[in-house]
C-alpha cells in the first residue's frame, strides 16, 4: 500500500483529478466574490470501495523503445475496476489557498 500516514489516516496523492471552480468569499481577508480553483480530496471510510483485479495484478513493464538500451522506461500497469460499495463512507472536500 502506498501514500503515508498520518493522525490515523492514509495519504494518497493524484495530479489527474479534475479541479473544480468556486466563488469564494472569506470575510477574515480581502476576498470578495473571487472564483478560485479548488483542488478535490477525497476521504473513504473502511469498505467503501470495492476493487477487482484482472490479469497479472500490478505489475512493472518495462519499455522496448529505449534507444537500444541507452534509457530505461518503465511504466506501472494494472488492470482493475473500482466501485463504491458505501456512499456514506465517501467524502468529497475542496482545498483552495487565498
Amino acid at each position: 500500500m502506498t501514500g503515508f500516514l498520518f493522525e490515523g489516516v492514509r495519504w494518497f496523492e493524484s495530479t489527474n483529478l479534475p479541479e473544480k471552480s468556486l466563488q469564494v468569499t472569506v470575510t477574515d481577508a480581502s476576498i470578495t466574490n473571487t472564483v478560485t480553483t479548488a483542488a478535490p480530496m477525497l476521504f473513504f471510510g473502511p469498505q467503501a470501495v470495492g476493487v477487482g483485479i484482472g490479469g497479472n495484478n500490478a505489475q512493472i513493464l518495462l519499455n522496448n523503445n529505449d534507444d537500444f538500451s541507452r534509457f530505461i522506461i518503465m511504466i506501472w500497469s494494472l488492470f482493475a475496476g473500482f466501485e463504491i460499495l458505501n456512499k456514506d463512507f465517501v467524502t468529497v472536500a475542496y482545498s483552495f489557498v487565498y
